[in-house]
């Protein structure tokens, strides 16, 4: 479990994020939410080990992530950056090994177990028929199954993924989260993802953080932020909330 208590973070006497508190069970998908500079960013990074907090604790399996050593972390949680790394010349079944390192090392040989988690996280992200396809050939959402299919190759509890659904059409974002909310729920992994789009955050999150200004604004379940009032706090416009025609979750226009 990660546990957030009071994690804050300043730089240059300049605070990007006050003090707040969370948790994030395996099993369950949280979304982060709030307008642009809101600071979910910067909390992601706190979550994947990339910032330390300036006060507070952020916590894994009850030790602080600084505590942790880099490969053993990565065994347990696994952290795709909203600007990803170049893939030039990489074909798909080479990006997915890439998350055997923390298990191997660069240069260690892979066994027959870590042929078998390349297999499986390809074959639970549909991704085994695109295996000598060149990642930059894919569509985005091709990339991001890929992507995810990496993560999972790592055997990690826990997704952190910031902002998986940009530059991604509509059916590719419903594609994209209906992989990660099967996948969380099938392997049992805390996922943490940054959203901007209420609606796509009320049909998949169990738990939503809301941040404005640095600060926690909100959190709880989607039907107790995904109504007037909250929304208004969290993005400044006026919203309409009303019931989903056909699903069991509220969606929310500007009005």
């Amino acid at each position: 479990m990660f546990d957030v208590d009071n994690a804050c973070y300043e730089i240059e006497g300049f605070r990007l994020l006050a003090p707040l508190s969370f948790k994030v069970a395996e099993g369950s998908v949280v979304g982060l939410i709030g307008p642009n500079g809101s600071g979910k960013s910067t909390l992601m990074k706190l979550l994947a080990g990339q910032l330390t907090p300036t006060d507070g604790d952020v916590r894994l399996d009850g030790r602080p992530v600084t505590d942790w050593s880099r490969r053993a972390f990565a065994r347990r949680v696994a952290y795709l950056a909203q600007e990803l790394p170049a893939t030039e010349d990489l074909t798909v079944a080479e990006l997915v090994r890439f998350g055997r390192f923390p298990w191997r090392g660069l240069l260690g040989r892979m066994t027959a177990e870590d042929n078998e988690q390349i297999r499986k996280a390809m074959t639970l992200t549909h991704t085994l028929d695109l295996a000598e396809r060149g990642v930059e050939t894919l569509s985005g959402g091709e990339r991001q199954r890929a992507w995810l299919a990496m993560l999972l190759a790592q055997e990690s509890r826990h997704l952190l993924l910031d902002e998986p659904l940009a530059a991604l059409d509509v059916a590719h974002q419903i594609e994209v989260m209906d992989l990660v909310r099967r996948l969380g729920r099938e392997l049992n992994l805390g996922v943490v993802v940054i959203l901007h789009d209420i609606n796509i955050a009320s049909r998949y999150c169990d738990h939503i953080v809301a941040l404005r200004g640095g600060k926690l604004q909100a959190e709880g379940t989607p039907d107790k932020l995904v109504e007037t009032n909250s929304l208004q706090a969290i993005y400044g416009v006026e919203m309409q909330v009303m019931a989903h025609p056909t699903r069991d979750h509220a969606i929310a226009i500007v009005k």
